[in-house]
């Protein structure tokens, strides 16, 4: 039961490592939403401005990346899709590449080495794989060209569309030789600007390609063209480009057509819209979430299944588009840092509810029939108009409960800290002293939690969990690995025969790690006498003990999450997660060891 309670804990801490300080908005800010998004949006821009120019600043990055299901490599090697085992890479496709600067090792390793990064699960290393293919720096373009093509190629992949932009700015296009390359970083271009509703912008690179004869792939740059006319109100000669264009497209663009007829038309209506197939065409996305915002029609939730990082800015703004996808845009754009709680607190506070059902809030409750992104609007914006504190305390309880069960407690605590910084602690409340200190500590507000520890009822709370609590703010104050240390080794003798194998066998290894005695575990009678969780090849396991014998950082990172591509830490034998653990210990002086560590606890799922 005690470790029960710690991984529930656990688990709110986990996000604090990686969620930027937070503010919430005031019921009487002026701000609207948009003004508050677009803020969020070009705050971000300038970040990412000062992080390419600060080699280890952090980068944020999306939890999933997008990849093809198998890649050819030029030897003829077929990278299997994500389910295959590990064990198809073998020495030739694993080969050594020099340290520190990617662009030290030439352009054949530097393609397969990404070609086997598909999905990396880990938000620590994939912030920092992206935080090394962005800041990526080269002496001499001309002769590194194609290294930047296989850069910025996978950082598009896995929806880094600014990032790649970003690098492609710094790069003399007249050097790139390879057309297919060019062709492949303008439509970057033009789609990062269409994502960012920069139709001049678009409107003047498409001149700009227009001039110098650019053939672009699927006639994005013709239809960008019509489009941009359209903008215009130039309908004649927009309608002459498209008949060209349905002469040329062979199977013709019916997406396209159905968005440019409701352009030109007079009495167009959004009821008469036929719907689009986002999924047949995804790199035209971009073009066609531009039209939809320009038509004002609704943006589906395919926009933000395909592409959250990049599209649910376009779906949170579109007012036509129903409040619970712009919700379930918000709520994932949250938690990749692409808004503040600020954003997401506004588009709770603009969802319509009437008198009446807040009245009867239970039966609102029912009836929005498990619609959760209203009902946590709902619960933001009942417990905003309470009056009496005790009232107050009691809806963010319940909306606190709402939102654990369907994994957005972090959400319910941040867009509710004003009214959490209004509470004071008192032997009235005692009861609940725990609850609010963990939703302190997810907000990061560690002084506030202490201050709520201190009046917990010693009957009513779980003591070990009240210590797994002051464990977290400890470990927020410290540097280094002993915090973590004593609090394994405080809970070494607490398992029982509910905790699973595997939960076993990680606490065992980041014991040994940590130099950590386990008596329980080293006690262990085993009944499972063979593991159906794949081995990295003993090619890659050599090349990463290798690196980890030359301490070549970038060189060692990769070969480590090609290692676990497409695995949770939890998921990893044992043995192979005892091999990470040493070469992240190596990497970077151990910089990312600490959260790594965090994540793997988390991952148990030791939690029923």
């Amino acid at each position: 039961m005690f470790i029960r309670l710690i991984f529930i804990t656990l688990f709110v801490f986990s996000y604090t490592l990686n969620a930027s300080e937070v503010t919430i908005i005031e019921l009487h800010q002026n701000k609207s939403l948009d003004q508050l998004v677009l803020e969020t949006e070009n705050n971000n821009l300038e970040e990412n401005v000062d992080n390419n120019d600060t080699e280890n600043q952090s980068i944020d990055v999306s939890e999933e990346v997008n990849s093809e299901n198998k890649q050819d490599n030029s030897d003829g090697t077929i990278i299997q899709d994500n389910e295959s085992s590990i064990e198809n890479v073998n020495s030739e496709t694993v080969t050594l590449m020099n340290p520190e600067n990617i662009f030290d090792t030439n352009e054949k390793i530097i393609q397969d080495h990404l070609a086997k990064i598909n999905k990396i699960k880990s938000k620590t290393l994939s912030k920092e794989f992206v935080k090394i293919l962005s800041n990526s720096k080269s002496e001499n373009q001309e002769d590194d060209n194609n290294k930047f093509y296989f850069i910025i190629k996978k950082l598009y992949e896995i929806g880094e569309i600014q990032k790649a932009y970003n690098l492609i700015k710094e790069i003399d296009l007249d050097l790139v030789s390879n057309q297919d390359h060019l062709a492949f970083f303008q439509v970057i271009e033009l789609n990062y600007l269409l994502s960012t509703f920069k139709l001049s912008e678009v409107c003047e690179l498409k001149n700009i390609l227009l001039e110098k004869s650019v053939n672009l792939p699927n006639f994005l740059l013709e239809k960008t063209d019509i489009f941009c006319l359209t903008l215009e109100n130039k309908f004649a000669e927009a309608k002459l480009l498209n008949s060209l264009l349905k002469d040329s497209e062979k199977p013709i663009d019916i997406t396209f057509q159905n968005l440019f007829e409701f352009t030109i038309s007079e009495n167009a209506s959004d009821e008469n819209f036929d719907s689009i197939n986002l999924k047949k065409l995804k790199d035209l996305i971009f073009l066609y979430s531009a039209m939809l915002r320009i038509n004002e029609l609704p943006l589906t939730e395919d926009f933000i299944n395909i592409d959250p990082l990049n599209l649910a800015i376009p779906v949170i703004l579109s007012d036509s588009t129903p409040i619970n996808i712009r919700i379930k845009a918000a709520n994932k754009s949250f938690f990749d840092g692409v808004i503040t709680s600020d954003s997401l607190s506004a588009l709770y506070q603009s969802v319509d509810f009437n008198s009446e059902q807040f009245s009867f809030p239970k039966q609102t409750i029912l009836n929005l029939n498990e619609d959760n992104e209203l009902i946590m609007a709902f619960y933001y914006q009942l417990a905003n108009m309470q009056i009496f504190p005790n009232d107050r305390l009691n809806v963010i309880l319940e909306y606190w409960k709402f939102s654990k069960n369907i994994g957005l407690e972090k959400i319910a605590y941040s867009v509710t800290k004003n009214i959490l910084e209004s509470f004071t602690p008192s032997s009235d409340n005692s009861k609940h002293s725990m609850q609010i200190a963990l939703a302190h500590i997810s907000n990061e507000n560690y002084e506030e939690a202490l201050k709520w520890l201190s009046i917990t009822d010693n009957i009513e709370v779980n003591k070990p969990q009240m210590q797994y609590v002051k464990f977290l703010i400890n470990l927020y104050e410290s540097n280094d690995l002993n915090t973590i240390k004593e609090f394994l080794n405080s809970i070494n003798n607490n398992f029982d025969s509910n905790t699973s194998n595997k939960s076993l066998e990680t606490i065992d290894i980041l014991s040994k790690f940590l130099d950590i005695e386990t008596n329980f575990i080293s006690n262990y009678e085993y009944t499972i006498i063979s593991d159906d969780r794949n081995m990295p090849s003993y090619f890659l396991i050599r090349d990463i003990k290798r690196n980890m014998t030359s301490q070549k950082n970038h060189t060692l990172f990769l070969l480590s999450i090609i290692s676990m591509d497409n695995q949770n830490w939890n998921e990893l034998h044992p043995e192979h997660l005892n091999l990470v653990l040493e070469a992240y210990s190596i990497y970077d002086g151990g910089s990312l060891i600490k959260p790594i560590i965090l994540e793997i606890l988390n991952d148990l799922n030791i939690i029923q």
